[in-house]
């Protein structure tokens, strides 16, 4: 979920601080310099890696050193990275400056347009504000879950659309959904960590419901966490959740009665997406690319990757034919890339874009759900819009959901 609307949210994020919903004063410009420090560390270790020189370009405009963030910015033209300013992450205080603008519109202009991904379907309600969907192969069903309402719909075959859950079973705002078609299960992330309630309770779990007739059968809380976000499964049954302001994993393996940290807390800076591979590996999104985690001490390793392409900024990723699917929205308007890897999936050698930011319908993509032999994503989810308080901003504005369905290979 892309839930970073400033600056100091972003540089947070990307430093594995604690978020304060856009702090500002002596304290946020140290958090400020922290970052700037830690990512001019970064960029001697891996100095052709562009998305360090993104991310201190941020950085440096939430210090007011306009130029210098230009400067940088100007650096990755020629690059053909992919990295394009978007609003809402960081940008917006020289957003109107038309040198910026300038820049912006060659770093657009430079990457390759692909063919527009067709329409699977549109819902009606604007509002529904959806970050997670899933698909059931058993049904043929759709599960789309809402922010703003707290709540699962299911979309049917037929084109129908329903609440799936119930106001009884209590949910706080839905991101991440995983179908289990093994066991029969549909997992939800329910978390209130970016609401203003949290303040008061936070409350972070992964639900558990029946496919066969909606049923809520579990409620896994991760007491520890500050804000799930994305779940998968493995075969076995072990939920993995990832907690994107803390920077860390949570696990429940089968019969345990919750989730708990898994790994180091903090370990996985920009922790978003989470897949399983076929052989079992996890994987999980970064601010600044993709890590492989061990699945029995959970520590994590980057995954070394060509200097020629970006892997941070994605929120939804997913397992495909030994490759992994990656949807960006915070170092790009929205794409959706397939990632090659090798060496038994310990090292990113290559990336397709499959859907380019040109789409007519892209606005905030999330998360997608592999069905029908495409990955069907959520093209327009305006989860930027949500506010704290519940309120959506400029909800006149917004349109119905439009899921695409992005070929999982590139269209010839």
């Amino acid at each position: 979920m892309r839930l970073i609307r400033t600056a100091v949210g972003l540089l947070l994020l990307c430093s594995g601080l604690p978020r304060t919903g856009g702090a500002e004063g002596p304290d946020a410009t140290a958090a400020a310099r922290a970052s700037l420090e830690r990512f001019q560390g970064l960029r001697k270790e891996r100095p052709g890696d562009g998305i360090l020189v993104f991310y201190e370009a941020n950085i440096r405009i939430a210090l007011g050193q306009r130029a210098a963030a230009l400067d940088l910015l100007r650096s990755l033209k020629g690059r053909h990275l992919g990295l394009i300013p978007v609003r809402d992450t960081g940008f917006d205080d020289i957003w109107d400056d038309p040198e910026f603008q300038k820049i912006r519109k060659e770093l657009a202009d430079e990457e390759l347009k692909t063919r527009d991904a067709a329409v699977a379907f549109r819902l009606t309600d604007p509002k529904l504000i959806p970050e997670g969907i899933a698909f059931d192969p058993g049904s043929g069903v759709f599960f789309l879950g809402s922010i703003a309402q707290h709540k699962i719909v299911v979309r049917d075959g037929a084109g129908q659309v329903r609440d799936f859950s119930r106001p009884a079973d209590k949910l706080d705002c839905i991101l991440g959904l995983a179908v289990d078609r093994s066991h029969e299960h549909l997992y939800a992330v329910s978390t209130n960590g970016f609401e203003s309630g949290a303040k008061v309770e936070r409350r972070n779990a992964v639900v558990e419901y029946a496919l066969k007739d909606g049923a809520l059968t579990g409620r896994f809380t991760a007491s520890d966490a500050l804000q799930l976000n994305d779940v998968t499964l493995a075969s076995d049954g072990t939920i993995y959740a990832t907690d994107s302001a803390s920077g860390t994993l949570f696990r429940r393996k089968p019969g345990e009665p919750s989730l708990s940290q898994f790994g180091e807390r903090g370990a996985l800076r920009g922790a978003n997406g989470v897949a399983v591979a076929g052989d079992g590996a996890v994987y999980v999104t970064l601010s600044t690319g993709i890590a492989r985690i061990d699945t029995s001490t959970g520590e994590p390793v980057r995954l070394p990757q060509p200097d020629n392409i970006v892997t941070g900024g994605i929120d939804g990723l997913y397992w495909s034919e030994g490759d992994l699917l990656g949807i960006q929205n915070v170092t790009n308007p929205g794409r959706v890339i397939r990632v090659a890897l090798a060496d038994d999936g310990k090292r990113i050698t290559g990336l397709t874009v499959l859907q380019s930011h040109h789409h007519p319908d892209l606005a905030e993509p999330t998360t997608g759900a592999i069905a029908n032999g495409a990955l069907n994503v959520i093209a327009n989810s305006y989860v930027g819009h949500y506010q704290p308080d519940g309120d959506i901003k400029d909800a006149d504005v917004l349109k119905p959901t439009a899921v695409l369905a992005v070929p999982l290979k590139p269209q010839k």
